[in-house]
């Protein structure tokens, strides 16, 4: 399955959320597709695979520490 979150980082948190997305954990189950910073709100985006919602979850709770996290499950256009 893929997923992409969004974070929005609070104000004082906002410094610690580049050092984060560099260093952040990568588990064996998760594929990192891209990662980016955005201009404007949210701050940043993550796109990638899990095999479930589950490890989805597990994978994006580092995030939390930083600010607001947002996660959506992704449909390619052409599977439809």
């Amino acid at each position: 399955m893929m997923f992409v979150t969004f974070i929005t980082a609070s104000h004082e948190r906002y410094p610690n959320l580049s050092t984060l997305l560099k260093k952040m954990h990568k588990p064996e189950n998760i594929n990192i597709l891209g990662t980016y910073i955005l201009l404007g709100k949210p701050d940043a985006m993550i796109i990638y695979e899990a095999p479930d919602e589950v490890a989805a979850l597990k994978f994006v709770e580092e995030f939390v520490s930083v600010g607001d996290v947002q996660t959506n499950t992704i449909v390619k256009a052409e599977s439809l």
